[in-house]
């Protein structure tokens, strides 16, 4: 299922062709609803020298919520550490890659920083980008076409003041959410972590 064809099967299953010219604006809402409540979406982006802003810091892709695991290609080993921003600049700007900082949702920070040709996996909890073109789509939609109907359709019935439909549809998408969200935590859930190196030194006698 595409943008265009979402859209068609909203109308068709509220018979409310009439709302045609409304259709876009339940399924941006709808879109809005889901960045506020979906949290067990994973996305995936790699970041190259084009991301770079400046020295070590990057751009984020957009409507990233948290960062799940940063690593640095080609290099064997545990993926970077993350520190929080005043704590990242305690290395120098020549010392190898291992740690990075998040600033907000907009930009995140290495040190050392990065060589020319760098390339940094990304793995991140996000919401996909908003439908523009009919054609759009994307793998939330392909796998719960559900939830973008639910939705939309709860503010197609807000807007015709139908408080009981809406509630049912409200009712629907809360259910899918919390789905997604329980079967997230179960997969990342459960993993060991392995103990940090200690290098602080040596027996007492």
């Amino acid at each position: 299922m595409n943008y265009g064809e979402l859209k068609q099967a909203i109308l068709d299953d509220t018979h409310r062709p009439d709302l045609s010219t409304h259709v876009a604006r339940f399924v941006r809402q709808c879109e809005g609803l889901m960045r506020r409540d979906l949290r067990g979406y994973i996305l995936s982006t790699t970041l190259t020298d084009s991301d770079r802003v400046s020295g070590g810091v990057y751009n984020l892709p957009a409507r990233l919520l948290e960062i799940r695991h940063l690593s640095l290609q080609g290099r064997q080993g545990d993926s970077l550490q993350r520190v929080a921003p005043g704590q990242i600049r305690r290395l120098d700007t020549t010392a190898d890659v291992v740690q990075y900082c998040q600033n907000g949702t907009d930009t995140v920070e290495f040190r050392g920083v990065p060589g020319t040709g760098d390339v940094f996996d990304l793995l991140y909890f996000g919401s996909p980008a908003p439908f523009s073109s009919d054609s759009d789509e994307n793998d939330l939609l392909t796998d719960h076409e559900t939830l973008y109907m639910a939705g939309s359709k709860f503010f197609l019935y807000l807007h015709t003041q139908d408080r009981e439909l809406a509630q049912d549809e409200l009712d629907i998408f809360n259910g899918v959410i919390e789905t997604l969200n329980e079967q997230i935590a179960r997969k990342i859930g459960g993993a060991n972590i392995a103990p940090a190196y200690n290098m602080a030194g040596g027996s007492s006698y």
